[in-house]
């Protein structure tokens, strides 16, 4: 195995971990023993007797869009829901005598805790470690174990303030000023700020925007490794290649395993690191099936019923990462709790090898410290407490996959049922992960002869107005391109996104309104 240390930057090789209240560093005078009980008036940590919350009591649902299930009973607009409350499982005593029902989904995070894989308020209120409180920086470690285990031992993980915290120090960590990095063309771009600020240079590889991709356009980018030197001439060759490499933000494309292994391998040739960046990798989305839809359109949150084992998900379904074909120490994984959770916690993590982690850990002491101690205290007790650990995280995950393909199937329903999409003006990727939808305005594409690569984005704006004007909000592909004049003939499309719509009554009406926009616009001479 190569030495992980060349990756890191020379910036990032310069900090070293200290603390102004840590023991001395030299070696100890002899005989000297450790007390076995010291008592602290050195860290300037308040005793948790002075935290004012002295417990908190959460609340879970049983599955996604439970509260919008139960409101439907009970205007009883619908059948009764499969995944009603559960019976109460136990009484807790109020303080003035009388018995109070409690959930079997609700539980308490108390000031003190004896349970060493929970956190209590103690610890969780308090300063804590840079990489992460012990309970859930183990519990990354359980779950990439299980999920995507690197192929070498000299792995570790670090928390993250979500994954742009995870990107940025990543960037850090192995970026030196003018090194340059590979872009997926159309990208998460505040990515590139975080390039920017490490002083590096992005640098755009085509996607391929056909219907079976895999994304990135493998063959561009062969080509332009091979001939760096006549195709780059002024700049080094690069250090990295960023990817969004399951559910491609913005246009939903999934690598498949053959093809990161050809990609790990230009790596290995060309000495650059990969910085795979997994948002939405877990929502794993089966093919869109219009028998579904035979019937009725929509659906009660509680009849989403998962279909598959966790076995048979982490086999068959969940598509492997980078780091497992890593035998060189070359991946960072930057892993979120945003879209599986909740994003307003700021919780992520980051996999590599264990030299890249120090040099991440080493940063985090200089911009903020670590993640939120509340916010791990959370998310680590909802998963050990009451979801059941591993498994019931997983389990977890596999009900917003049923919910997530719900939604995306009957987006693509509506859009499909079009007429727009019937006079074969439009046309949309069928995606096999996470929460975007590419909508292709086939008529804007230069290659069908109607506009100009020049016109696209021109004409393309005047179509946003209008789909605005509809009522439905999308993003288009330029405005997440990394370099438009570079993107120009491949921006005629839009990012759809089915995961901020209410219900189901909305997504199919905002799948109605996007297509009544572009049939009234194609239908207008391309004008407004």
């Amino acid at each position: 195995m190569s030495d992980a240390s060349q990756f890191i930057s020379k910036r990032a090789q310069s900090r070293k971990s200290s603390h102004f209240a840590n023991v001395p560093s030299d070696k100890p005078p002899a005989g000297f023993k450790p007390h076995p009980k010291p008592l602290l008036l050195s860290y300037g940590t308040p005793n948790d007797g002075f935290f004012p919350i002295d417990s908190i009591e959460v609340n879970l649902v049983e599955f996604p869009f439970e509260h919008q299930s139960k409101q439907s009973h009970l205007n009883g607009h619908s059948k009764e829901a499969n995944g009603q409350a559960k019976e109460a499982n136990g009484q807790a005593k109020e303080a003035n005598g009388q018995v109070k029902e409690e959930k079997s989904n609700s539980f308490r995070i108390s000031r003190h805790s004896d349970t060493p894989e929970l956190l209590d308020l103690s610890r969780g209120l308090q300063y804590g470690p840079v990489s992460g409180l012990d309970p859930l920086l183990q519990f990354t470690k359980e779950f990439i174990s299980k999920t995507h285990k690197p192929a070498y031992d000299e792995w570790n993980s670090i928390v993250t303030t979500g994954a742009s915290d995870g990107l940025n120090k990543a960037c850090d960590a192995i970026l030196d000023q003018g090194d340059v990095v590979l872009v997926e063309e159309f990208t998460f771009t505040p990515f590139l700020r975080f390039v920017n600020n490490a002083g590096g240079i992005p640098v755009p590889l085509k996607i391929d925007l056909s219907q079976d991709s895999n994304g990135l356009d493998y063959n561009y980018l062969e080509n332009l490794l091979t001939n760096w030197s006549k195709e780059k001439p002024n700049l080094p060759k690069p250090k990295a290649l960023y990817t969004i490499s399951t559910g491609q933000n913005p246009t939903g494309f999934t690598q498949t395993l053959e093809f990161r292994r050809k990609v790990y391998k230009l790596a290995e040739e060309h000495n650059f690191v990969i910085i795979e960046d997994d948002p939405y990798g877990y929502l794993t989305l089966p093919k869109y099936d219009s028998s579904r839809f035979s019937s009725n359109d929509q659906v009660d949150p509680a009849d989403l019923k998962n279909d598959i084992t966790i076995e048979d998900y982490l086999t068959n379904h969940l598509t492997p990462s980078y780091l497992e074909i890593d035998t060189t120490g070359r991946v960072i994984r930057v892993e979120t709790f945003s879209k599986l959770f909740a994003p307003g916690l700021r919780l992520g993590f980051v996999i590599a090898h264990a030299k890249i982690i120090d040099a991440i850990r080493n940063y985090s002491e200089v911009v903020n410290r670590g993640a939120s101690g509340l916010s791990q205290t959370v998310v680590n007790n909802v998963i050990r407490d009451k979801l059941g650990g591993l498994d019931g995280w997983l389990n977890w995950i596999l009900k917003m996959r049923a919910t997530y393909s719900h939604r995306k199937d009957l987006l693509l329903h509506s859009i499909y049922k079009s007429e727009a999409f019937k006079k074969g003006l439009v046309d949309v990727i069928d995606p096999k992960a996470g929460m975007f939808a590419t909508f292709k305005v086939k008529f804007l594409d230069p290659a069908e002869g109607n506009v100009s690569s020049d016109e696209v984005v021109a004409v393309g704006k005047q179509l946003l107005w209008k789909i605005i004007s509809h009522g439905v909000l999308v993003v288009p592909g330029y405005n997440m391109s990394v370099d438009p004049d570079f993107s120009l003939e491949r921006s005629n499309f839009f990012r759809l996104c089915y995961a901020p719509l209410n219900n189901d009554e909305d997504i199919i009406e905002s799948g109605k309104r996007l297509t009544d926009a572009v049939l009234e616009f194609y239908n207008n001479g391309n004008k407004f």
